[in-house]
């Protein structure tokens, strides 16, 4: 380790403001969301070491800091989040670490290191982004070679019921019902030397592995408007095929082109109306009703041609001088194939034009029904397909699948 990476000190949390903070928010999460904990895995952590957590809810880092109070962890946070007024000050007292996501950060990897040094818990969610259907991600590119470098102990932290609580792609809030936060040491620090790159990204794919619509099936998430939001996943019609015609009210999903409807209780089971097979997948065989939320997201991607591609008008967003997002910075077109990402358009009144490779840009992190983001020489980027900005999770999920299809024929 050089001198200059160790010189600088990454800072723990304000020690006054989060245990105020933790005096406050470990009740609600206990009484309001009823959150349980097994730190069992944890109760003995080391300093330094790295938590690495599955990331399917807004709430997970909440559920992270409570698990390892009284520890202070470092978390590494997508620099989306210092783009934001109201939250960046309160993440700036957390001593946060940003990260350019689906980007090279040198800057990220010398500030963890840095961490180490300073004898911090560093909180990662290696999939480089919050799943928007309660399932996991792939593991993003390098972290199993940062781990190794980084040779300290590995534990994970993991928020079952997280999601239901409150997925990403909800509209009414959080829906009380059960959380269950478990722990788990992973890897012994004197295990790592030994182990190759291959290994540890084993343990990490089988720790980060989740699928919340298999879980706590019979648990009532409490919520008066339980599939409000739900068209801005679920997007292809199983009857009639269209795409980007469904609307979702409290209680259903309706494609308005031929009335499909299904409807989601409150144990996120489907139920359709009128219960018959419905549309083909991607073999030609006929697929029935499905009964969760994953089924139907996952048909569709399995359906997406990685031959066609996607295009767009779009709105553009991206930083000021001052770091926060200027959600009305520029408009333009953009298109993605298999090989290329191209933009062509304006941004902050000058003409702007970039393609990225998506050899490089594996993954799109996103926000629901608005946008998909997108870095160019380390420039943060919004992108919201117009007229519907719906249209942005087709976008992450034929990126996805792409990424997947290399990834397995690496293999």
């Amino acid at each position: 380790m050089s001198e200059k990476t160790t010189k600088k000190i990454i800072k723990k949390p304000n020690p006054f403001l989060y245990y105020l903070a933790s005096l406050i928010i470990a009740p609600y999460l206990k009484f309001k969301l009823h959150t349980s904990y097994d730190r069992s895995g944890i109760r003995d952590i080391e300093t330094p070491s790295i938590v690495v957590c599955p990331h399917v809810s807004n709430i997970d880092f909440l559920l992270v800091a409570v698990a390892l109070f009284p520890h202070r962890p470092t978390f590494v946070v997508s620099q989306h989040f210092m783009t934001k007024p109201k939250i960046r000050r309160i993440l700036e007292i957390m001593h946060v670490i940003p990260k350019k996501m689906f980007c090279p950060d040198v800057k990220t990897i010398l500030n963890i290191m840095r961490a180490k040094e300073s004898g911090n818990i560093i909180v990662i969610f290696p999939e480089g982004r919050l799943s928007c259907f309660g399932h996991s991600l792939q593991v993003t590119d390098g972290t199993a070679e940062l781990i190794k470098k980084l040779g300290v102990s590995v534990y994970t932290i993991c928020e079952n019921g997280a999601y239901k609580t409150l997925p990403k792609w909800g509209k009414a809030g959080t829906r009380p019902g059960r959380i269950e936060v478990t722990s788990a040491k992973l890897i012994d620090s004197s295990d790592l030397a030994n182990m190759t790159v291959d290994e540890i990204n084993t343990v990490l794919d089988q720790a980060i592995l989740h699928d919340e619509d298999a879980i706590f099936t019979d648990v009532t998430y409490k919520c008066k408007s339980p599939a409000l939001g739900l068209d801005g996943i679920l997007y292809k019609c199983p009857q009639c095929m269209s795409e980007f015609e469904t609307v979702s009210d409290e209680h259903s999903i309706t494609c308005r082109r031929c009335g499909f409807t299904a409807e989601l209780d409150e144990k996120y089971r489907l139920r359709c109306l009128p219960s018959s097979e419905a549309g083909i997948d991607a073999k030609g065989t006929a697929v029935k009703c499905f009964e969760r939320i994953n089924d139907w997201f996952f048909w569709q991607e399995a359906l997406i041609d990685l031959d066609t591609p996607l295009e767009t008008d779009c709105l553009v967003g991206t930083t000021d001088t001052d770091g926060y997002m200027d959600m009305k910075a520029g408009k333009g077109h953009i298109t993605m194939d298999r090989e290329n990402i191209h933009f062509v358009g304006t941004c902050c009144g000058e003409s702007l034009e970039f393609t990225e490779s998506t050899s490089v840009i594996k993954g799109f992190p996103s926000s629901v029904g608005s946008h998909f983001d997108i870095y160019h020489k380390k420039q943060l980027y919004y992108i919201m397909p117009q007229p519907d900005p719906r249209v942005s999770i087709k976008w992450v999920a034929y990126l996805d699948k792409l990424t997947k299809e290399r990834k397995e024929a690496a293999v």
